[in-house]
């Protein structure tokens, strides 16, 4: 094989390689789901079931969330396999205390739509724990 024809399929060896890789999409880029949410109680929201509130996110001017409500029985379960609740809203939702039903444990995952595509958070656990309130408790976070 000559030099010219070595260097021509070279070329075409580089254009073709290029061409198959994956292209960054800017809005992709420009689009996350939430990577912090908290869980406020009644006490301290002054709403009753939880307020939850996401954060740390990318998206358009007016962005939409899904929020998936998985509650649990208790605070060693993690069964996503059926949620419990799902609704549509903006930064904040209150979650009814008749969808948590007592629950001393609950998971979240929350989407953003971007583009017609809904792009998943991590799942966020919340267990339920005592405050020096009597009365009162708490939603912690769960790692």
């Amino acid at each position: 094989m000559n030099i010219a024809r070595l260097y021509t399929c070279s070329l075409l060896m580089i254009a073709l390689f290029g061409s198959c890789q994956k292209k960054d999409d800017p809005q992709a880029t420009n689009c996350q789901p939430p990577a912090t949410l908290i869980a406020k109680a009644p006490c301290e929201s002054g709403y009753p079931g939880a307020q939850l509130v996401a954060s740390n996110y990318a998206g358009g001017s007016f962005s939409q969330f899904i929020y998936y409500i998985f509650v649990q029985k208790d605070t060693l379960s993690n069964n996503l396999t059926k949620g419990s609740y799902a609704n549509a809203s903006n930064e904040q939702i209150i979650i009814s205390e008749t969808v948590l039903k007592d629950a001393p444990k609950f998971v979240v995952q929350v989407t953003i739509n971007c583009n017609g595509k809904d792009l998943p958070s991590k799942y966020f656990a919340f267990v339920k724990r005592p405050t020096a309130n009597s009365g009162c408790y708490a939603w912690a976070l769960q790692n």
